[in-house]
C-alpha cells in the first residue's frame, strides 16, 4: 500500500507539474500577446498624432462658419489651405497671392463688387484670417456653382476661368462639363494635391 501511494503521489506531481507549464506557457503568450497589442496602439497611436500634426485643425471656428454659410464641405476648405499655404495667414506667393487661401489682389477686388462689397477692404485684409477665410470659401462656392462639379471648381480656383477653355477642349473634356485631362501641370499637381489632403481630413477628423 504504501508503494502504491509514492507511485500515486510521484504521478500525481508529474500531473502536478505539467499543469504549471501549461499555465506558465498560457500566461507567457498572454503577456506577449498584450506587448504587441499595446505595441500596436502606440503604433496607431503615435502614427495618427504624426497624421494631426501635419494635418492640423487651424481656425476651427472661422472655418466651420464659412463651411456653413457656404455649404461647403470644412474638409475642402482645409484640403484649400493646407494646399496653399500650410495655415500660415502671412503666407504670399511670388505673384502676389495673400494669406491663408492666397487670394489675389484683383480677385478679392472682384469678389467684393460681386457681394455689393465694393471697398471695404484692402488688399491687407487678406492676412486677416477671418477676412480669408470667408472670400476664399465664398470663392469656392461661387466655382462649384458655376462648373457644377467639385474637380472643376478647384481647378478654377488655381486656374480661374481658363478651365473654361478646357471644358470646350475635346482632348481635355469628353462632355464639356467633366474635366478628364488638365493641360496646365501646375493646375493638375494643384487638384491632385488638394484632394489628397481633403481625404486625408475627412479619414483623420470628420470620418
Amino acid at each position: 500500500m504504501a508503494k502504491r501511494a509514492r507511485r500515486t503521489r510521484k504521478r500525481n506531481t508529474k500531473k502536478g507539474g505539467k499543469a504549471k507549464v501549461v499555465i506558465i506557457s498560457i500566461i507567457a503568450v498572454a503577456l506577449a500577446v498584450t506587448a504587441v497589442l499595446a505595441a500596436t496602439h502606440f503604433y496607431k497611436t503615435t502614427e495618427n498624432n504624426l497624421e494631426k500634426s501635419a494635418y492640423p485643425l487651424e481656425y476651427t471656428d472661422l472655418v466651420n462658419k464659412a463651411a456653413k454659410e457656404y455649404n461647403l464641405q470644412p474638409a475642402l476648405i482645409y484640403g484649400v489651405i493646407h494646399t496653399e499655404s500650410r495655415f500660415n495667414p502671412d503666407a504670399g506667393s511670388s505673384v502676389g497671392a495673400v494669406g491663408l487661401m492666397q487670394i489675389m489682389p484683383e480677385t478679392f477686388d472682384w469678389l467684393q463688387e460681386k457681394r455689393g462689397e465694393a471697398g471695404k477692404y484692402t488688399t491687407e485684409d487678406l492676412y486677416t484670417p477671418s477676412v480669408n477665410i470667408d472670400y476664399g470659401s465664398y470663392l469656392l462656392r461661387y466655382f462649384l456653382d458655376y462648373y457644377g462639379n467639385e474637380k472643376c471648381a478647384v481647378a478654377a480656383y488655381n486656374a480661374g476661368f481658363e478651365v473654361s477653355n478646357w471644358l470646350e477642349d475635346p482632348n481635355c473634356s469628353p462632355d464639356g462639363m467633366t474635366l478628364d485631362v488638365i493641360p496646365y501641370p501646375e493646375t493638375s499637381e494643384y487638384v491632385v494635391k488638394v484632394e489628397s489632403a481633403k481625404q486625408k481630413y475627412i479619414e483623420l477628423y470628420f470620418s
